[in-house]
Parts: C-alpha cells; structure tokens; sequence
C-alpha cells in the first residue's frame, strides 16, 4: 500500500517539477544564444534569432552608398569604399544587447512586454589603404602646401574679389581621423568643415594691408540697382560694373583721396548712363513697321519713342551710388512712347503711307479711318520726310505761314517740326501721284471731314509712321 501510494505522489507531483525543470533549462540553454522573447531590434522582430541572423537581416535593408566628403567651399567628392575593403556590420551591437539578456530570466518575457532596441551599423575598412587612397584626392592632395597660402585681391567678370586660403586650412591629419570615424560609425557623410579638420594662420604685415584695401573695395563696390526697363528686361548695376569705377591714375594704381578713401571715376558713372541710353532710347532707332498694304518697311528714326532723362539719371546715380542702395529703379524719362521694349508703337497710332498717298488710323488694333492725302511735293524738294514721329501739338483755326504762302486751316496737327497733319479746303482731289507735282510743302494735306474726324479722336503723343 505505502508503494503505491509513493508511486502516485511522485508521478503526481514530482514528474510535473522534473518536466519543468527539463523545459527550464532547455529554453535557458535555447536563449543563451539567441534574443529571448518580445524582442525588436531596428524593427525587426528578434525572438528565437542569433546576433548574426538579425545582423543578416539588417543587412538585407542596407544600401552600398560611396562616402561623401564635404569641403569648406561646400563643393564635396564621391569616396569609392569598394577600395578600401569596406564592409558594415551591426554585430558589436547586437552582441552587446544580447550580453546583457540573463538567459536563466527568459520567463520575463511571457508577461506580455516588448524590448525595442536601436543599433547603429560600424564599418569595417583597411586603414593603410584609406589613408593612401584619400590623400589622391584632389582637395587634400595639396592641404598644408604653405606655399598655396596667399591673401590677394583678384579682378574677375563679378568685380573684386578676395582670396583668402589663410583661413581653414585643411589638417591632413585630423581629416584623416575624421574619415575614419565616420567609417568606423557606418555613416557615408562627413563634413569636414563640421568636424574642425581646419586650422587658420598668423596674417603677415603684408596680409594686413591687403585686407585693409579689401575692406574699402568691398565697400565701394557694394549696392545693387536693377534697372527696370520694362516688364521683360532689366539691367542689373552690381559690383561686375562698379568695381571699374574706382578712380585710378595712369598706371592703373588706385587713387585715395587726403582721408585714403576710394574715389568715384564720375566719368565712368557718366559713361554707364551714356550706354544705358544708347540701348534703350528708341528716338535714335529705325523700326520695322508692318503696313496696311501688306509689307514690312523700316521707318527712320524720328522724335517718337522713349527717351531717358540722361542728366537725371546720372544725378540718381550719384546718390545712390553714394548710399549704396539696393533696389529696383524705373528710369527717368523725358519723353515717353506709347508702348514698352523695342516695338514700342503699341497698337493704337496713324499710319502714312506716301506710296500709296493714304493715311490710316489704328485704335487698339482696329483701324477706324482711312483717307487719301496729298503729301510733300516731291517735284519741287519738298518731299514729306519718312520719320517716326508722334502728334506733339494740336491747334484749332491756325494759320499756316512759309516765305510764298500765309493759308489758314481749320484743323491743325503737328507731328514734326513744322509738319503736320491738316484740311486742305483748296483741294478737289486727293491720293493718286499728285504729290509729285502739285504736292504740299510738306505737311499731310487729308480731306477735311477725315481730318474733322481724326482731331476729335486722336490724342497728342499718338504715333505717326510716315514711310514710303
């Protein structure tokens, strides 16, 4: 009876504890060598899995990316790492997390908890080899040549400009150390800059003075005036210009005035303003011209276009030039055309045509009057002359005078000098080649009830292109 009763205790009570004791040690064995239960690692779950399992894994999510190095003029290379044998590992990592799991504790994680871990990758690389490939590199090749070192003041096409390679020389050494622990921490970006890889040296007496002519040029050549033109083109006085208007003596050295200051060369200013009107003053340009006939002419260049005040613009100039300012300027103009840019005629103006003796008025682009004239006599030298020109005056009730003539009108429009545009009560006929023997003495003869019509409409400073 008591071995029976031995029996069921023991297959009651002490088999369950032998089972467990077996599972414990099995899963403590199982867990010595793997991450216990609940563990994430870099997002991937890690339960059951070795260091170097999970290390394949994380493997699997990196890319082969070359090493850029960044300068201190922000210019950077690519560094091959195939060169220098170089791998990434996450071991050392994963090693040290899994060290510090107690294997016997593989229970703690049934209770529901998750451990979230976050390794970073090391790099593994040849040295010897680094250190020989990065100094082929262009920007290192020559870093700590004392005899690169200069402090100067080059002229360039975006004016005066200061080299300085005193400042942020580059260490080789310290580069180098740089390099390698950036490798060494898996990451593919160093900023050399960033990580102090430069020192500075000592200015000499010779450095200090040039320094010291920097600062009054860089000065003198600063502000920033962007000629605004019209809605597409603009004209930008920066230090590419300024910078010639340092006044320099015949040899070309620099002139100071009594407290050593830079001084302006007016004449350059003046010669600046001088361009400026050449290339935008459309008075002093001939102009394609579509007529109504159907063909394109050139009309001469007359008193129509737009016009730069030249002597308030160099007095602008002056001024801000003086207090260096920054902004966007409209020139001065003493006349202004009726459009913008090069074809400046717009789209509202009178058109005379002395081949064909018609006169044709264009409102926004629809002509609204045609008329045949009687222009210049062309027989006697009086021919009307082709100009680009505009209505500058109208008059009411003029009396028109010449040395053989006193006539009186009753409309009177003058486009250029003494010529203009009027009613010829005196005539029964107009158009046809009546211009080349019984023609005006060069105004626009236009039948009265057009010309009636053509002063009610058009204003002074409409555009009138007489061409033939």
């Amino acid at each position: 009876m008591k071995k029976r009763l031995k029996l069921i205790l023991f297959i009651f009570f002490i088999t369950p504890i032998i089972m467990f004791g077996l599972i414990y040690i099995g899963l403590t064995a199982y867990y010595a060598d793997s991450f216990m239960f609940g563990v994430f690692i870099n997002g991937v779950y890690a339960t059951g899995k070795t260091p170097e399992e999970i290390n394949e894994k994380l493997l699997e999510r990196e890319k082969e990316e070359p090493l850029t190095i960044v300068d201190k003029f922000d210019e950077s290379i690519s560094f091959d790492l195939k060169q220098i044998d170089y791998e990434v590992t996450f071991l050392p990592g994963l090693r040290k997390i899994h060290s510090k799991q107690n294997p016997f504790l593989w229970f703690k994680g049934l209770s529901g908890g998750y451990s979230n871990y976050s390794v970073e990758p090391e790099g593994i690389f040849d040295e010897e080899e680094l250190e020989k490939k990065l100094f082929e590199t262009a920007f290192i090749q020559n870093a700590g040549d004392k005899s690169r070192i200069k402090v100067e003041i080059e002229k360039t096409r975006e004016g005066y400009q200061l080299v300085d390679t005193t400042k942020n020389l580059l260490n080789k050494e310290r580069a180098l150390k740089a390099v390698m622990k950036t490798l060494k921490e898996g990451k593919d970006q160093i900023n050399l800059k960033e990580e102090e890889c430069y020192d500075e040296v000592e200015f000499t007496k010779e450095m200090k003075e040039t320094l010291a002519l920097w600062e009054k040029i860089e000065r003198f050549q600063s502000g920033k005036i962007t000629y605004q033109m019209d809605e597409e083109r603009e004209e930008i006085l920066d230090a590419s210009i300024t910078c010639d208007w340092i006044l320099l003596d015949e040899e070309g050295e620099i002139l100071f005035d009594e407290n050593g200051e830079l001084q302006l060369d007016e004449e350059k200013l003046k010669e600046f303003v001088g361009k400026l009107c050449d290339k935008y003053d459309t008075t002093k340009k001939d102009r394609p011209f579509e007529t109504t006939r159907g063909d394109t002419v050139i009309v001469p260049a007359g008193t129509y276009g737009n016009k730069i005040d030249k002597k308030a613009e160099i007095e602008y100039l002056m001024e801000a030039f003086a207090a260096k300012k920054e902004e966007v300027h409209t020139p001065v103009y003493s006349q202004r055309a009726w459009g913008e840019g090069e074809d400046d005629i717009g789209d509202t103006y009178i058109e005379v045509d002395m081949t064909e003796q018609k006169l044709y008025y264009y409102v926004q682009g629809r002509q609204v009057l045609s008329a045949s004239v009687v222009t210049g006599c062309t027989g006697k030298g009086n021919g009307t002359p082709a100009r680009a020109c505009y209505i500058y005056f109208k008059q009411r009730n003029r009396v028109l005078r010449g040395e053989d003539y006193e006539t009186p009108v009753d409309y009177w429009m003058a486009v250029y000098g003494n010529i203009g545009i009027h009613d010829a009560k005196w005539r029964g006929k107009f158009g046809g080649t009546i211009y080349k023997y019984n023609g005006s003495h060069g105004c626009i003869n236009t039948p009265y009830k057009e010309v009636q019509k053509l002063y009610e409409l058009a204003e002074e400073g409409t555009p009138v292109m007489i061409f033939y």
